[in-house]
């Protein structure tokens, strides 16, 4: 994914690949691909990434629905990631994404490790244009 001289991101490729706007950013070195969620209010990122990358949230905890619609208390972890060279640190709270994620991973071997909330976007001042299929980074 690069970022082009209108600072946007194309998506086409996730999109017809996997049918969702997917994102690959750097943390800590590694590739990590995040969903891009407008119907997310929070950051979500999956259990066995923040155990491989050691995060830990101490006490920090919050509540909300999981992706299967119950309400869970998750740990709440910072993660400082890179997309296109430029630098960003979030609030994420800590899931076990396999069960719905699975079927995307096992059907185009692409493994989601998390999701970028509408919240985050906004802040960041990100936009989705689903009619040029590409996210806008000022």
């Amino acid at each position: 994914m690069k970022l082009n001289e209108n600072n946007k991101i194309l998506l086409q490729q996730s999109l017809i690949q996997v049918g969702l706007p997917l994102l690959i950013v750097k943390a800590q070195a590694k590739n990590l691909c995040f969903l891009l969620d407008t119907g997310s209010n929070i950051n979500v990122l999956d259990k066995r990434v923040a155990e491989f990358f050691q995060l830990s949230g101490g006490t920090a905890q919050q509540q909300q629905f999981g992706i299967d619609g119950t309400l869970q208390t998750t740990d709440v972890v910072k993660l400082t990631f890179s997309l296109e060279e430029r630098e960003y640190k979030a609030d994420f709270s800590v899931m076990d994404l396999s069960s719905a994620f699975g079927k995307v991973e096992e059907e185009s071997r692409i493994q989601i490790h998390g999701l970028l909330g509408c919240s985050f976007m906004e802040q960041q001042k990100w936009g989705l244009d689903f009619e040029k299929l590409c996210l806008f980074i000022p």
